[in-house]
Parts: C-alpha cells; structure tokens; sequence
C-alpha cells in the first residue's frame, strides 16, 4: 500500500489508545470551534447514533453535537472557542494530524454530519467516530491515507490500516482508531455484540440531561479507576473527586446557556450516607468573598483532601500535633466537627494575604476549645520569627472572646468558640461579623442560584477575584497556574451544587456552572 506524503501524521491524535476522556473532551472542544457552521436553529436533543458502534463494556465515552441547525451547539462553539487553551489546542491538533496538508473547515467541515465521538473502548483501544454527511468528500480525505478500495475486507466492510491506525466507514460514520476498536464497530453494525446504547447503566447516568446539551460524557466504574484516576494533574483530581466504592457510572452533560456553561453530572451507585447537610453558615460567609466551600464533616473534608493528593501533608501535621502538643488531628479536632464546615477566602482590607476563615459547628465545644489551647504554644514556637517570642493573646473580635498570636502583619492566626461553633482564620479579621452574605451576592446567584435546603457540597470561585488575590502573593507564577491564567480570566466566577438524588437515593447529582460573559 502506498502511503501518501504527510500521510505518517494523519489522524495520528487517533492512535493514542490511551488518550484520557478529559483530555478528548477538551480536544471535542478544540475541535468544534471549527466544525459548527451558523445557520438554523433547532432545539431537540441531539441524536446518539454513535452508541450504537461501541462495545457495552467500554470505559469511556464522549459525544459532541455537531448539528449547524442547533443554536445550543453555536452557542456552546462560541463559549469554548472563547478560552484561549481550546484556541492552542485545537491549532496544535490540526498541526499533529498533518502539519503540512490538513485544514478543518476545507477538510472535514464539508462532510460532517451531527454528530462526533470517541470511546476508550479497552485500556489498549480507542475509537472516534464521526458522522458523514458527505461520503465522496470523506473518502477524498481517507485516500490520504492509503487505498481504501484496495484495503482487506472485515466481515464485507473495507478496513484501511496504516500503522497502529485503522480507518473505515461503519454504517454512516467514519471510524478511526486501533484496528481492534474498528472491528468492533463492523461488530456492532452487523448486530453483532452488546452495544454501549444498550447498556442500563450508561442510559441511567444520561438521565435527566438537558435536551440543548452539546456534550455527554460516560464513564463505567472501571474508566473512572482506569482511565482518569491514575493519571497526574487535573484528570487525576477529576478520577479522585469520582471514584468512590460501589460507583457504577459517572454521566456528564454540557450546555451553552446564555451566561455560560453549564455541566450538570450523575454518579449512579455509592452516594455517602448522612452526608448532606443544612447550608446555614453559608450567611455568615462575607458577600465579598473570593472563595467558599461548604461541606459535612471536618473528617470528610481531610479525607476528600488526601484523595486530592494532601494525604502526605495531612500525615506530616498529624504526627507534628501528636508530638508537640499530644493531640490527635482526627479525634480531637476534626471529630466533633462533624455537621456543617465553611471555608472561605477574602481578601485583606488594604491589600496583603488573603485571609483563609474555617467556621464550623462542634458537637463537643469543651474538647474543641481544650483541643485548640493545647494547641497555642507548641503552634507559637513554630510559627516565631527568629528572635521573638510571639504567643496568642485573648482578644474580643466582633463580639467574640478568642485568642490572637500576632506572628507578621500579614499572619496573625486567630480563633474563637462560642456556644456550639469555631471560627478559625489566618487573621483576626476573619473572626469579625460578615457584611452581607455571600449567599445574595451577585456572582453567586448567577453560578449557583437558589440555595438547596440540603447539600454534599457547595462551591464558589470569584475567579477574577482569586487572580488578583494571586498575583498579590505570587501564586500565579507557579507554573501550573500561570498556565491556565488565560482561561481563567475569561471565567468570571464558578459555582457548584452536589445533592443526593431524591429519585435514586444511591446516586448523586452535581451541577457546576461557570460564568463566562
């Protein structure tokens, strides 16, 4: 078979059996910038032909709605298409594909139909699908690849293999991906095998999404611990956040609104038990902060914390409160916190470090106020600059008798208890009456709304505000970061609900909205 000049690089984003669903997703993104035309306007879910070509058992799946009479897929292509890193991405896409020869709108624009997708169909094979609309113009970029009518026949259908790629047209779709993956799709045209659309528990983790979406996403227990969970960085945290046991599937939904977008996701099976709570402290987080996370449970927030990767600092300040002070983190202290936690970030008045305030609920406030004297001088000695002997002070702040230790002007940790509640902050301002309440502040009614009466979590990001904060202290030039400081300051805030599903008590349901004007 000959193989065409540039021909080595086609299609090569395809060859990546182990290509993680987030990073697909962001690629579906990067992709759809170039791939929705502008015309028509329909508003009926988009169709999903392209289950119909997966195996039942894959790991992940992704669908995009490519559909140019869909107002909500040019909506969801202007707000993707508006962060810079989809922008980089979708470039360094086409230039992997074929640096020389391959241009989106002159290339596939022309043949695509509604619909594309990829699926992790093993740890070893993958498969994107794409919809044809056109074939004599999809066959013309396919014979950049080879011959395609002298490719060998699998089961009547011709199967173009150039390298670890295969190429064929399945049914109305284009498949591309491990010669494996393809097969399975002939397979599933012809009847034969279970297919992903028949699968109970990919259609229970779909239910309930939106019919303007623009992207599903899927992935069975096994993708969530195989695909995402090992890997570092974001797509590691994201396995972590979905993981849990007696998971059976994770189902997401994407929609353009308006504002922004919006991703409304279900876990099917292993909702924690007791673990919604009454959001009240949330009035007493300031209107004006930067940051807020409400959950249930100070041990359940450290253990959400090591599933993050914390579990090392975590151990390091367990063993430094057991020798320095006798005290054991998660009985002592994080126990009797065991309803409502509130943290919240704000800034200085006047500039400076941002104030980091916990509040909470104690079941024991006797233990907790022992747990924390005992805490004073052993916290003291460590935080002293070299030639001072700072200690904590008591001091009334807002109407509250605490206690100060004075460490820099920028570091003054401070805490009170009170009745059946702690506050504890990285400065005295933290412990004073908030004014306002987040709850009606402007950004936090347009990413999370209407407050539910019981929550799992609760989330707000002012994330023009945190940038700034950021750049007060330096954080934004941790590589990390600076990487995604672009795509964040076009996110002006993000906010997140996580509810038990009244319907399937096993299940949970999360909504994050992020605004993007």
């Amino acid at each position: 078979m000959t193989q065409p000049k540039g021909g080595q690089s086609l299609f090569r984003f395809a060859r990546r059996p182990q290509a993680v669903v987030a990073l697909v997703v962001v690629a579906v993104l990067a992709l759809a910038g170039g791939l929705v035309c502008a015309r028509g306007g329909g508003a009926t879910a988009p169709p999903d032909d392209a289950a119909r070509l997966v195996p039942a058992g894959a790991l992940a799946y992704v669908h995009l709605s490519t559909d140019p009479n869909r107002a909500a897929d040019r909506r969801f292509t202007r707000l993707a298409a508006a962060l810079p890193t989809v922008t980089r991405l979708r470039d360094s896409i086409t230039t992997a594909i074929s640096p020389q020869a391959f241009d989106i709108a002159r290339d596939v624009r022309p043949w695509l139909g509604d619909e594309l997708a990829y699926a992790a169909v093993s740890p070893a094979d993958s498969l994107v699908l794409a919809e044809v609309a056109d074939r004599p113009k999809a066959e013309a970029l396919v014979a950049r690849i080879g011959n395609l009518s002298g490719a060998q026949r699998y089961r009547g259908v011709r199967v173009l293999v150039a390298g670890p790629t295969a190429v064929a047209f399945v049914g109305d779709f284009l498949a591309v991906g491990t010669e494996a993956a393809v097969r399975a799709a002939v397979d599933r045209d012809q009847g034969e095998g279970r297919r992903l659309s028949d699968v109970a528990a990919y259609d229970h983790a779909a239910d309930g999404a939106p019919a303007d979406r623009s992207v599903v996403a899927y992935a069975s227990a096994a993708g969530v611990r195989e695909v995402l969970a090992p890997r570092d960085g974001l797509l590691g945290v994201l396995g972590a956040l979905l993981d849990r046991p007696a998971l059976v599937a994770a189902g997401a939904a994407v929609t353009a609104e308006a504002g922004g977008l919006r991703t409304q996701m279900r876990l099917a099976g292993g909702a924690p038990r007791d673990a919604a709570f009454e959001p009240v402290l949330l009035e007493r987080v300031p209107e004006g902060a930067a940051a807020y996370l409400g959950v249930r449970g100070a041990l359940r927030l450290a253990r959400l914390l090591e599933r993050l990767g914390a579990g090392g600092a975590l151990a390091s300040v367990r063993d430094v409160l057991s020798h320095d002070a006798g005290i054991d983190l998660d009985r002592d202290l994080l126990a009797p916190l065991a309803d409502e936690v509130a943290i919240a970030v704000t800034g200085a008045t006047g500039g400076g470090a941002p104030v980091v305030t916990l509040k909470a609920r104690t079941a024991d406030a006797r233990r907790t106020e022992s747990s924390l004297a005992r805490l004073q001088e052993p916290l003291a000695r460590r935080l002293a600059v070299p030639g001072t002997v700072p200690a904590f002070k008591p001091e009334t702040i807002g109407g509250l008798d605490g206690y100060t230790l004075r460490v820099t002007p920028e570091l003054a940790p401070s805490y009170a208890v009170s009745g059946d509640g702690v506050v504890i902050s990285t400065a005295p301002a933290g412990l004073q009456p908030p004014r306002g309440t987040l709850a009606a502040a402007q950004g936090f009614q347009a990413t999370v709304g209407s407050v539910p009466a019981h929550a799992e979590s609760l989330g707000f990001l002012d994330l023009r505000q945190l940038l700034a904060l950021g750049e007060q202290t330096g954080l934004t030039a941790i590589p990390g970061i600076a990487t995604a400081r672009d795509d964040l300051r076009r996110v002006r805030a993000a906010g997140l609900v996580v509810t038990q599903d009244p319907a399937h008590p096993s299940d949970t349901n999360a909504e994050l909205f992020l605004q993007i004007p």
